[in-house]
């Protein structure tokens, strides 16, 4: 008998498994996708109204409401006034919890705590992991949101409460899997306050964005990049310690120059935030180039660019890139100018 029940089951288990085959869930989602898009559009600060809250019973909410009806419909038949007060009074709780559920989202602020820009501030590399910063905002002074669930998924779920006229912030964080501009998948906002007998809902997308930069595959540095200039012995250790030799002049200060080469005099003058520019008789700009790495794939070979640009800029050289596409960066050292390099290499795209 129960080797009898055991096959039953597989069998029924694998009819349910070839009619979730044959449902078109694909279909579907990208239908929701579409719909969700044109009832709640991207934006960088989003309040949550009537039209943007979904709401339906929970199975304990279904089982409460259809109980009470049932009372209700007893009471009624039997002409029994306790009955009827009692089936009255679990309506009268199944409706106010929808209210309070309802409520208990509407007039939330929602906004992305960083300012998103083209291409994105926020930068990672492939393979980690991408954070994206959410502020919320009480709807007003004199009221609190409690019980709220927060995340991209259901395994990323984070439970907060805001007080009344309080704000917070939460991280959230998403698998940085391909490289490029990473978009946020759209938040998941729920709650069941205050009995769990509805659950309301929401879907805001806050146009969050990271850039993702290829990740760096070990591969051989330019012969150029260990090649030592034959100098006097003080002289070369001199050299190698401080990374300069002459003085070439000033230029505009740009983010991520050392503080040591500031030139502080040019600006006590009024000339503004300088930096001084030294030369070395060994130094000569390292160009790194896609025919570098001929037979390997697109993907690869960014990764293999990604590395040199790390250790060469680490190093203090001046680097220049060209890609296929007619992408060029023009040869520069630092740690903007590293991140220039990176950004050109996330955004490629092969030639059509």
């Amino acid at each position: 008998m129960g080797a009898g029940i055991g096959q039953r089951t597989e069998r029924v288990i694998a009819a349910w498994q070839w009619l979730l085959h044959r449902l078109p869930v694909q279909a579907f989602r990208k239908r929701q996708a579409r719909w969700l898009a044109r009832r709640v559009p991207p934006g960088n600060k989003l309040r949550l109204s009537q039209r943007i809250i979904f709401i339906l019973p929970t199975m304990r909410g279904v089982m409460f409401g259809f109980g009470a009806i049932i009372v209700m419909i007893i009471a009624v038949a039997e002409r029994n006034l306790v009955a009827l007060l009692l089936g009255t009074l679990f309506l009268s709780l199944f409706l106010l919890s929808l209210i309070l559920c309802y409520r208990n989202l509407s007039g939330l602020l929602l906004s992305a705590a960083d300012l998103q820009l083209f291409p994105p501030r926020q930068r990672v590399f492939k393979g980690d992991v991408a954070d994206f910063r959410i502020a919320l905002t009480a709807a007003g002074g004199r009221r609190s949101h409690q019980d709220l669930w927060l995340g991209f998924g259901d395994d990323s779920m984070m439970r907060l409460s805001i007080g009344a006229g309080a704000s917070t912030t939460i991280t959230l964080s998403t698998q940085a899997a391909q490289r490029g501009v990473l978009s946020a998948p759209r938040l998941m906002l729920r709650t069941q306050y205050p009995v769990g007998l509805w659950r309301a809902w929401s879907r805001p997308d806050l146009a969050m964005r990271v850039l993702v930069y290829p990740q760096p595959f070990t591969c051989t540095l330019p012969a150029i990049a260990s090649r030592t200039v034959s100098r006097q012995p003080g002289e070369q250790q001199a050299s190698c310690r401080s990374g300069m030799d002459d003085f070439l002049g000033l230029r505009s200060y740009q983010a991520g120059d050392s503080r040591r080469h500031i030139a502080w005099q040019a600006m006590a003058k009024g000339q503004g935030l300088r930096t001084k520019q030294f030369v070395s008789e060994g130094d000569q700009t390292i160009s790194l180039r896609w025919s570098m790495f001929q037979g390997h794939d697109p993907e690869t070979i960014l990764a293999f660019l990604s590395y040199q640009v790390l250790h060469l800029s680490r190093r203090q050289h001046s680097i220049e890139l060209r890609l296929p596409a007619n992408v060029k960066v023009a040869a520069g050292q630092g740690e903007a100018h590293k991140h220039q390099l990176l950004q050109a290499l996330a955004l490629w795209e092969p030639p059509v």
